[in-house]
């Protein structure tokens, strides 16, 4: 089983500790994987503050990851996230995904 694989595994089981582990792999796709999964736990404070600490990723690909990933939640913590981000962030490209996600959070209210 590859790592790929045991991100999609610790996804399904809603194991965040071992998702964490995983978004700090040297493997970018590992990484990628694991900040989407993360994304998918909803419920868990611990993966929305993971989360949010890596919004500072020198990588704009993470941070892409970790804005759409935000956009999942709900609540006016990450609306508050999305919109420090929003403020700071340089990558247009990142921009546009916090934008949508900020959006998304918005119309959970």
């Amino acid at each position: 089983m590859n790592k790929i694989d045991k991100v999609k595994k610790a996804t399904e089981k809603g194991k965040v500790d071992k998702l964490i582990t995983f978004a700090g792999d040297a493997d970018k796709g590992v990484r990628l994987a694991a900040i989407t999964g993360l994304g998918e736990q909803t419920e868990s404070e611990t993966s929305l503050n993971a989360l949010v600490k890596m919004m500072n990723d020198n990588d704009p690909d993470v941070r892409r990851e970790v804005a759409a990933s935000l956009g999942s939640f709900s609540g006016s913590y990450v609306e508050t996230q999305l919109q420090y981000c929003l403020f700071h962030e340089k990558d247009e490209t990142v921009l546009e995904i916090i934008r949508d996600s900020l959006d998304r959070v918005r119309k959970k209210k």
